[in-house]
């Protein structure tokens, strides 16, 4: 996959900016807050609908202006070419277009463009919250299948519809009436993402180590996914035991909306124990596999953003990473 062209109007602190790119490398350098990352997060913008520094778009809006305007042109190893704009005001107001058609949902760019993003800001994936790492596998897998988007995004509408039961003021017999309707959907969902999701994680796991023992056999890195229920049977149990915990908290409080996904270091929790120089290794081990990972599914050889990768690195890891990048690269 690559970007022919990127125009850029009113989007961070570019005023209007219209860049060609050439096939293969492109190295951007400038002065600090000259724009450099901006021009990467418009790329992932226009693949996935939305940025990879914020989740509100009027951020992106340059200050002075009421809108922006991102389009790119882009095309893939089989000479399909395509263009997709996307565009919002100081209102809220958006539009994303491909081919000058307008599409309703950001879920229709999902595959199209693929691009994978190794930058500062996804240090949140190896550093952060379990809710970094369930976005980011989930954003993967999504790309990777329809069926995985599909059966998270109905997860999600079961969960959010459930939750607003748990949090209305109705009487506890009320409550308990309704949730016992949406019992049999929860676990239906629920059981079906966690299959979908426990058979994309294990493909993945497997690649990440392949991965790791080709950057260096000494690593002993993992990814460590456990699904504790595999039937419906025993998910409906299970529902059933936590609605006092449930009616008490006003959330769902088990289910694939609570799942983590573990990242070990010689067998200890880099969140806990990583040094700044080891959470950078494991991200950018991480970020390849992910790279090769919707290769391999999708077809499509991704667009790789990568962003100040030598941050927390010493001379001699970052020469070993750009190396191996480049052989991964030729590989490809």
């Amino acid at each position: 996959m690559e970007i022919n062209n990127l125009e850029m109007i009113s989007f961070r602190n570019h005023r209007k900016t219209n860049i060609d790119f050439d096939p293969g490398l492109t190295i951007i350098w400038g002065e600090n807050g000259s724009g450099k990352t901006s021009i990467l997060e418009a790329i992932h913008s226009l693949s996935y609908g939305k940025s990879f520094r914020t989740n509100n778009k009027k951020d992106l809006i340059k200050k002075g202006s009421d809108f922006f305007f991102i389009k790119g042109s882009f095309k893939n190893t089989e000479n399909f070419k395509n263009t997709v704009s996307l565009s919002q005001d100081i209102k809220g107001n958006k539009k994303i277009q491909i081919d000058n058609k307008v599409i309703k949902k950001r879920k229709d760019l999902f595959g199209l463009n693929n691009v994978v993003v190794f930058s500062p800001e996804e240090e949140g994936i190896t550093k952060g919250s379990s809710l970094f790492r369930r976005n980011y596998f989930d954003k993967i897998f999504s790309i990777c299948s329809y069926d995985y988007l599909n059966s998270l995004l109905l997860y999600n509408k079961t969960i959010k519809q459930r939750n607003s039961i748990l949090k209305n003021k109705n009487s506890l017999f009320d409550k308990e009436r309704e949730l016992e309707v949406w019992d049999k959907p929860f676990c239906v969902n629920g059981l079906d993402l966690w299959q979908k999701r426990e058979g994309f994680i294990n493909s993945f796991t497997d690649l990440f180590l392949e991965i790791v023992i080709d950057f260096d056999k000494n690593l002993a890195l993992s990814v460590k996914y456990e699904l504790k229920i595999k039937t419906y049977r025993d998910l409906l149990r299970k529902t059933v035991e936590n609605r006092e915990i449930d009616l008490t908290k006003g959330y769902t409080s088990f289910g694939p909306h609570k799942d983590d996904f573990v990242f070990l270091w010689n067998n200890q929790k880099i969140k806990n124990h990583g040094s700044q120089g080891e959470h950078k290794i494991f991200l950018a081990l991480l970020k390849i596999t992910e790279y090769m990972f919707l290769s391999n599914k999708t077809r499509k050889t991704p667009i790789f953003l990568i962003d100040d990768m030598f941050a927390n690195l010493d001379k001699e890891r970052s020469k070993k990473l750009l190396r191996f990048i480049e052989k991964i690269k030729n590989k490809n």
